[in-house]
């Protein structure tokens, strides 16, 4: 699954560098993100913070295409009181479609990004307890608002996103809030 996702990022990449002049409005992402557990049990912390990174390539009109990157940390997935394992989603890599309305100051946008969420947990076995990962599919639903401090600087004000990931034991909801600086390259 990495190994898709690494060639996928290339193509990504390629697709960035080698686009014709009509097309070279790039946007690049990098900030704090704040990922709300819901559900967990009462023994896993019901938040995690974390780092975020995405780019945007601007297409046709309103239409783009993005791809972000999430790794979160700061909770230790343990054995829920349930005895089944509760997957903890650390890493998440998303692909999809964006739609941006160009305000003068402020560019408003919503995305659906789908891609892969790499969850941990501990769960029961033979001798105790054993930490097991697994990599499921997920979404990304939401959207934000950037606003501009010069030409190429922006700040992302608030981005707010409904995750879905489909772990085989049960499928999770979670919510995430991020913000951070905004680069941006070529004509807007």
């Amino acid at each position: 699954m990495r190994k898709l996702l690494t060639l996928f990022s290339i193509v990504f990449f390629l697709t960035v560098v080698s686009v014709p002049k009509a097309f070279s409005q790039v946007e690049l992402f990098g900030g704090y993100s704040h990922l709300g557990l819901k559900g967990t049990p009462s023994n896993i912390g019901s938040s995690m913070n974390g780092l975020e990174g995405s780019a945007y390539l601007h297409l046709l009109g309103p239409w783009g295409a993005e791809a972000d990157l999430i790794d979160h940390y700061g909770v230790s997935p343990r054995l829920p009181s349930n005895g089944g394992a509760y997957y903890v989603p650390k890493l998440m890599t998303f692909y999809g479609p964006r739609f941006t309305l160009a305000l003068p100051r402020i560019h408003p946008y919503v995305h659906a990004l789908f891609g892969s969420v790499h969850g941990v947990a501990i769960a029961p076995s033979g001798t105790g307890t054993a930490k097991v990962s697994e990599n499921a599919f997920g979404m990304d639903l939401g959207g934000g608002v950037n606003a501009r401090i010069t030409r190429h600087l922006w700040v992302r004000l608030v981005q707010l996103d409904y995750i879905r990931a489909q772990f085989s034991h049960n499928g999770q909801n979670e919510t995430r809030i991020s913000t951070g600086l905004v680069f941006r390259f070529g004509n807007w």
